[in-house]
């Protein structure tokens, strides 16, 4: 093939290959009748991004790496559907008469000649990586199914002077409630909110962490959507005065997703809240979670312990449960009885036994853990510790056996033991049974493609306590993190172990939580320190680190 002896030539020419590679992937290549650069792709010799920018620049083409943002739907909606997912591009502008396409195999060109309406004479092709493309084309695809549902809605419902909410839910508003939830996975969203007010209803997604307003829709669309939520979350659509909770599990290009679905009563009707939880991520590796060499020693020194209590902390939405999900994945081994008591079960684990909470039934976290202890358990999962019952079977399971894992709210590590000693704990049970406690946020990673180096100022070295300025890196905003200039979160930790020292000042009478804090602050790494890290790093911003500092100091 002409192509791959062209390509080949290019590669060696730039350097991004050595000669006998290149060689060895040309015949590859030619032997499967595909063109070089599939090959080199596939067994990742070249990441994607990088192989398709130098096709770009071997071709004479422009590269673009596209947000969902910058893609014109109303352009997209022009054009046959079927075309566009066969021939994997989307016309993205047109200028004067040239139609520019955006895709990622300039071999189709030709098939796009069949778009030439409208007054265009030309194309031109800007070539963008495959996995990008494949997330705009279900972008774009699943945004005009949205809006054809809306349409289609209002159109049929246009002559009713009110909206019945018992009606029966009809296909365009199943399409427009699916297209939602596929929306807020495509953006790598957290959560849904979906607010009535008294003119609209407003679709906002939790983004890295912040809410974002996506769309406004008409509130004639809202009682149906709401009835369908219900429906699919096994919710009482008939209850409209008390808050619900229900669950919506989903397939979804391959990968299964769990939606937990909150509603409540607010003044214009209810507000539905969809927490989204991805079973894709089932590792057992603490590095993905954002952990450093020494914390991780620190936390394999708790959890292959025989017997105790670790338990982690931080806000809501803070990681915790994936924090504690890649710990039971760890110890999920055949000679290993895991149980675990949760409200609700988030993410299923084969191997582990896991209790759902049923408080109609009566089966509450207390009640699980005292049936628990009959069923012979290596390893206790409890979801959360609200109350003193709770936290007394937690405990009292620890000292006889058992490893307890859970979670406790207060501001950081060492004030978990104040909280268990607030809860009727005895000093002597807590010294005994606590391991440690892992106190934990999420803070925002740096856009790798458009972050950019600063030297630190007075205010800014007073703040990371240096005494010399050092470069650091700020956020800018490009394509690739839709201009936020970030792109991801990950976890900073506080890992307090149970030492000598500690559980001597908790057996103490002058105890306090402030010199338990004190040892932690001095002989392990604070939630300030670890960000603090993270920003020499030049993973994530001072301004990140300036948020934490009011909160957990």
């Amino acid at each position: 093939m002409i192509f791959n002896k062209l390509f080949k030539k290019y590669l060696i020419q730039e350097f991004i290959i050595s000669p006998e590679i290149a060689e060895q992937y040309r015949v590859k290549a030619d032997g499967s009748g595909v063109p070089m650069y599939l090959e080199l792709v596939k067994d990742k010799v070249i990441n994607e991004e990088t192989t398709y920018r130098v096709l770009a620049e071997f071709l004479g083409l422009e590269y673009r790496f596209c947000q969902l943002s910058e893609i014109n739907l109303k352009l997209v909606g022009k054009y046959p559907r079927d075309l566009l997912l066969e021939y994997e591009g989307v016309p993205f502008e047109i200028r004067d008469d040239v139609l520019v396409i955006l895709g990622s195999n300039p071999f189709k060109i030709e098939e796009f000649s069949e778009l030439l309406t409208q007054g265009c004479r030309k194309i031109e092709f800007i070539i963008s990586p495959p996995k990008q493309m494949k997330l705009i084309l279900d972008y774009a695809n699943n945004k005009i199914q949205q809006n054809e549902a809306m349409n289609e809605y209002i159109k049929n419902n246009t002559e009713k002077e009110e909206i019945d909410p018992d009606a029966p839910i009809d296909a365009p508003v199943i399409k427009l409630c699916d297209s939602i939830l596929i929306d807020a996975i495509n953006r790598g969203a957290s959560d849904i909110h979906i607010e009535p007010f008294s003119k609209s209803v407003f679709i906002r997604f939790r983004i890295d962490g912040k809410l974002q307003k996506i769309e406004d829709l008409s509130p004639q669309l809202y009682p149906a959507m709401l009835a369908r939520y219900k429906i699919m979350a096994e919710l009482n659509i008939a209850e409209r005065r008390i808050p619900q909770d229900g669950k919506i599990s989903l397939t979804i290009e391959g990968n299964t997703y769990d939606f937990r679905v909150s509603t409540i009563p607010t003044i214009h009707g209810e507000k539905v809240v969809i927490r989204i939880y991805s079973r894709a991520f089932n590792s057992s590796d603490m590095s993905l979670l954002g952990f450093s060499d020494k914390q991780k020693d620190l936390i394999m020194g708790m959890i292959t312990r025989p017997h105790g209590i670790i338990l982690l902390t931080g806000p809501t939405g803070s990681g915790k449960s994936t924090t504690l999900y890649t710990f039971l994945r760890y110890l999920a081994k055949e000679d290993t009885n895991i149980m675990t008591v949760e409200d609700p079960v988030e993410n299923e684990i084969d191997g582990i036994n896991q209790v759902q909470v049923n408080p109609k039934a009566n089966l509450t976290f207390a009640a699980a853990l005292r049936s628990f202890l009959r069923q012979d358990p290596n390893v206790i999962m409890i979801g959360e510790i609200r109350d003193e019952e709770t936290a007394q079977i937690a405990t009292r399971a620890a000292i006889t056996g058992h490893l307890v894992l859970s979670s406790i709210h207060t501001n950081d590590a060492a004030g978990v033991i104040t909280r268990l000693i607030n809860m009727g704990i005895p000093k002597y049970l807590v010294a005994d049974s606590l391991l440690g406690a892992i106190s934990q946020r999420l803070v925002r990673k740096l856009c790798p493609k458009c972050k950019a180096p600063k030297i630190t100022t007075p205010a800014e070295m007073a703040l990371l306590k240096i005494d010399k300025p050092v470069e650091i890196y700020e956020p800018v905003g490009c394509r690739y993190c839709n201009s936020t200039g970030y792109l991801g979160r990950i976890g900073v930790f506080e890992i307090m172990v149970l030492t000598d020292e500690i559980r001597d000042i908790v057996m103490s009478d002058d105890f306090t939580s402030e010199k338990v804090g004190a040892i932690v602050a001095k002989n392990m790494t604070t939630v300030l320190s670890h960000t603090c890290e993270r920003v020499l790093e030049g993973m994530t911003s001072i301004e990140e680190y300036d948020q934490l500092v009011d909160i957990v100091k």
